[in-house]
């Protein structure tokens, strides 16, 4: 490099150095009275600098003040963050309450848990919850006994005369014959609501066989209907064994026979095989198992309960444990008549039911029925013999005006059928704690193993 180049590239060097350092610390304004380095601020050199250190007095972050109307819609982020620590606190405290408290459904009709063989409970989930203390009674019966005008009266906390009057039809039926159909349809419509507060609510839970289907020989209930209470009692009211509707239907569709039961079964045994593995289901998911009748007795019902005991599957477990399940068996008569409430009757009826279930493995003897004298004073040990699980409703006729005081109202052996029921002892189905989300799922188990059981095939070869 020439001394002329070091001379002229040195200077200039020293003065950038000297009058960078100055420019830097004084900003650009005093950058702009030094001519050859006015590039720097050439962008404010039209700008009256006097008057801008005052607007940007306001951007230091150190200083604390009041958050201004200008900074929260420019930054409601910082704003946020600057908020005391005791707003932010109230919302979790709303949000944990929430969770500890749920709405749960409460249902107001029965639903299907078993349609043509299909097991669905998608429909039941929302009204399940995480809750090991409940109790599942199933009914059972013939064709037209009265197992959902039961289960009805049961499923209400209190047998009002609304009640009464949508259960027994059959008391309308002196009215629908004077007065036509025109009538029949109001009362019919009526009979199912109950005007209560100014709503319409539904006192037909389980679906009662009307007239009509009285006519032609048709079954209200098809599977297994269910509804849970308030109490947390599951009722499963099941469609009636021994029926030629069933078995009709089921010559009628050969995919829906061949869905229910095997192919393998003939056809003329097909609907007792059907009603042989519903009534088996029962008897492994129940913990009270009720049998209606309409007359005393039938040894076909006797035998069937017998041979469904006898098909029941074992339900097995991950962990190799036998554990076999039978409920409390509760025989309740229904429509009984007036000397069906003596002693002597009675006692005789509990002796027939001893010797012809004498075998079974079915617990008859829970102290649930009329025979233990807590109900009804003269119906006790000393006059009818130990008592098993026999239980009976009067025939009703609501336009009689004869009342046969010979036993208490039927509101109260409702009631007290109900506080049994609620009373008896919950024996545990299987060898572990069960809730009412987890029965579902055992139920579904349940019910694979009974339809894939060879024993029910088996059997029909022994059948007539």
């Amino acid at each position: 490099m020439s001394d002329y180049d070091r001379n002229k590239f040195y200077p200039k060097k020293q003065i950038f150095s000297t009058r960078h350092t100055t420019t830097f610390t004084r900003g650009f304004s005093t950058v702009k009275s030094e001519g050859s380095y006015s590039k720097f601020g050439k962008d404010s050199s039209s700008k009256d600098t006097s008057n801008e250190t005052p607007k940007k007095q306001p951007t230091i972050l150190i200083k604390t003040r009041e958050p201004t109307a200008e900074d929260v819609v420019a930054s409601p982020k910082r704003i946020q963050k600057e908020e005391p620590a005791s707003n932010i606190t109230i919302v979790p405290s709303v949000k944990e309450n929430e969770v500890l408290t749920p709405t749960l459904k409460q249902m107001t009709k029965s639903a299907k848990l078993i349609d043509e063989g299909i097991f669905s409970t998608e429909s039941l989930q929302e009204y399940v919850q995480e809750n090991n203390d409940f109790l599942v009674v199933g009914v059972i019966g013939s064709h037209g006994v009265g197992k959902s005008t039961l289960l009805n009266l049961l499923s209400h906390n209190e047998v009002t005369e609304e009640i009464k009057r949508t259960v027994f039809k059959s008391a309308k039926k002196d009215v629908e014959d004077d007065f036509g159909d025109n009538v029949k349809i109001l009362t019919e419509h009526f009979e199912k609501v109950d005007i209560k507060n100014g709503e319409l609510e539904w006192t037909e839970i389980f679906k009662i066989q009307t007239l009509e289907d009285t006519e032609s020989s048709c079954n209200a209930t098809q599977g297994i209907d269910f509804f849970i209470t308030s109490n947390r009692v599951m009722f499963l009211d099941c469609q009636p064994f021994m029926s030629v509707s069933v078995l009709d239907d089921l010559i009628q569709s050969e995919s829906k026979r061949t869905n229910l039961v095997s192919e393998f079964i003939p056809l003329e045994n097909s609907g007792e095989i059907q009603s042989l593995q519903l009534t088996a289901f029962l008897m492994s998911v129940c913990h009270v198992l009720v049998v209606v009748q309409d007359w005393f007795f039938d040894s076909n019902i006797v035998r069937f309960i017998h041979t469904a005991e006898m098909l029941k599957p074992t339900i097995s477990n991950p962990e190799d444990e036998l554990i076999e399940h039978f409920p409390h068996l509760l025989l309740v008569h229904n429509r009984a008549q007036m000397e069906d409430f003596t002693p002597a009757k009675f006692k005789i009826m509990q002796q027939t039911y001893k010797m012809l279930f004498h075998k079974t493995k079915l617990q008859m003897r829970s102290n649930m029925g009329l025979g233990s004298g807590r109900i009804i004073n003269y119906l006790n040990k000393e006059n009818c013999g130990s008592p098993i699980n026999l239980y009976l409703i009067p025939e009703i006729d609501l336009d009689s005006k004869i009342m046969y005081s010979g036993h208490p109202p039927i509101e109260d052996l409702i009631r007290r059928l109900r506080a049994i029921i609620l009373g008896a002892t919950k024996n545990p189905l299987t060898h572990i704690q069960l809730t009412e989300k987890t029965w579902l799922v055992y139920c579904s188990k349940v019910w694979d193993t009974v339809k894939k059981s060879s024993f029910f095939v088996e059997y029909t070869k022994l059948m007539p």
